[in-house]
């Protein structure tokens, strides 16, 4: 496959001559071929594919399995009980924090949270799901693993791996083209029993997940917004087409149908923070004492992310904690 002729290539379904030129750029020849491989192990990449040990058996039961995967970290046969949670990568505050619950709650129930890497909603979800100890979750990348994307997480992407596993079907140089990110999402849905919405505009990509979701007889869910913000167009609309309705991971739970794991409830991230330890517990105590701070003064206290600490301030504001102060700061309440 990777040793195939460019115009060969460019006639496989779905390829077409940029994604073409890239595979034969990286390797058109055998030399190529061992020069992408040896590179992959370089930098901790396996190559799999169908057949292959910790090749993911959802792809499989596809009608268009990639025939070639690159994967850091490790896909386990107990990942085939896992939820797909996408998104605005512009998201509001409220979809940052709604993502971010949903992702600790999912992975607090012993479901791996599947998401795409990018800003917003996908970041949140994998952040959440990584918060719980045993929490696993997967990212499907739109790029290669030499240009990851975007560049601010590739810190993230490695926690992913460590915690679960990061995949592409692109070689490794491969740029995040907007034609990668369709292709992406088909392995992104196929990858869960089912995909969550959280904020999407009228022709968000997170859409054409859910249309694949459902291609693939899998379930689709949505978070329902404010009804005149324009991230809630393509929830509501999902919503108004029979999409089940999400309010907390329970509902994730229960459309799938699946049980609580051995962690008890299903947002056991969020009830150890309410009781004063965890992420929030440590932004209430840099809030201790001192004047309103900002976000990133928040981030620059705890350690957390600048996103994950709005994401908290924003939750612990709901919860009555904090009090939003004006020009963006927050205090103790």
């Amino acid at each position: 496959m990777l040793a195939a002729p460019r115009d060969e290539l460019a006639r496989v379904r779905g390829v077409g001559p940029v994604l073409a030129a890239a595979l034969a750029g990286a390797a058109g020849t055998e030399d190529g071929a061992d020069r992408e491989a040896a590179r992959a192990m370089d930098l901790g990449v396996a190559l799999v594919g169908p057949g292959d040990a910790g090749y993911p058996l959802p792809l499989l039961r596809t009608f268009d399995p990639p025939p070639l995967l690159y994967v850091r970290g490790e896909w386990r046969e107990g990942d085939q009980v896992a939820a797909a949670v996408v998104g605005a990568r512009r998201a509001t505050p409220y979809g940052v924090t709604v993502a971010g619950r949903l992702g600790r709650g999912l992975a607090a129930a012993g479901v791996t949270v599947v998401s795409g890497l990018a800003r917003g909603v996908d970041t949140a979800a994998h952040r959440g799901a990584l918060d719980p100890p045993a929490g696993r979750t997967l990212a499907v990348l739109g790029s290669g693993f030499a240009r990851p994307y975007p560049m601010e997480n590739r810190g993230l992407l490695e926690a992913v791996a460590a915690r679960g596993a990061a995949l592409s079907e692109f070689p490794l140089d491969t740029p995040p083209l907007p034609h990668n990110f369709p292709r992406r999402n088909r392995v992104l849905a196929a990858l869960a029993l089912g995909t969550v919405v959280v904020e999407a505009g009228r022709k968000s990509g997170s859409l054409i997940t859910a249309r694949l979701a459902l291609e693939l007889g899998k379930e689709v869910l949505a978070v329902p917004g404010r009804i005149d913000a324009p991230l809630s167009r393509g929830t509501h609309s999902l919503l108004r087409d029979g999409a089940a309705l999400v309010e907390g991971p329970e509902d994730v739970l229960e459309a799938l149908g699946l049980e609580l794991g051995a962690g008890g409830e299903s947002d056991a991230g969020a009830a150890g923070d309410r009781s004063g330890g965890g992420p929030s517990g440590t932004i209430l105590a840099a809030l201790e004492g001192t004047d309103p701070l900002d976000p990133e003064e928040v981030a620059s206290r705890t350690g957390l992310a600048a996103e994950e600490a709005r994401a908290r301030l924003t939750d612990l504001e709901i919860e009555g904690r904090v009090r939003a102060f004006p020009g963006g700061k927050f205090g103790r309440v």
